[in-house]
């Protein structure tokens, strides 16, 4: 019993820390999505305007960043000035793929046999996963 009582303690340490570098996103009671750090603290919060462009800004209302689609039906994020900061099309296998303003890719999108979307760097490299918690929310899990 000991033991049993031991490994449950080390278990839950463990998944705190692990889960204590996440980032997830959730709606709020508007129907806003809200990103928030290990802590609770709100990062930014992203909702559609008038024109139905979703528009990221931060706890004071801020704007980051914009991302509307472009005439090649590419999603475009633009940031506080209207400047391109990246693209995202799908490729010939049906990943996303975002690219800077340059048109260098940044980051490839895939999903796995288990519906998660796995975050590659421009070499292939995993950067990352996103996944469903217990609670439907969306949490990016860094490697």
């Amino acid at each position: 019993m000991k033991n049993f009582i031991l490994f449950l303690i080390l278990f839950f340490a463990t998944v705190t820390y692990s889960t204590a570098q996440n980032i997830t996103y959730s709606k709020d009671h508007i129907g806003n999505t809200v990103a928030k750090d290990q802590y609770g603290n709100v990062l930014a919060i992203g909702s559609k305007d008038y024109m139905g462009n979703f528009v990221w800004k931060d706890q004071y209302g801020n704007i980051i960043s914009k991302e509307s689609k472009n005439y090649m039906g590419e999603s475009e994020s633009k940031d506080q000035y209207g400047n391109t900061q990246s693209k995202t099309s799908t490729n010939y296998m049906g990943n996303k793929v975002q690219k800077d303003q340059y048109g260098n890719t940044q980051y490839v999108y895939e999903k796995d046999y288990m519906g998660n979307t796995i975050v590659k760097d421009q070499y292939g490299n995993k950067v990352g996963t996103y996944k469903k918690d217990y609670m439907g929310n969306l949490v990016f899990v860094p490697n």
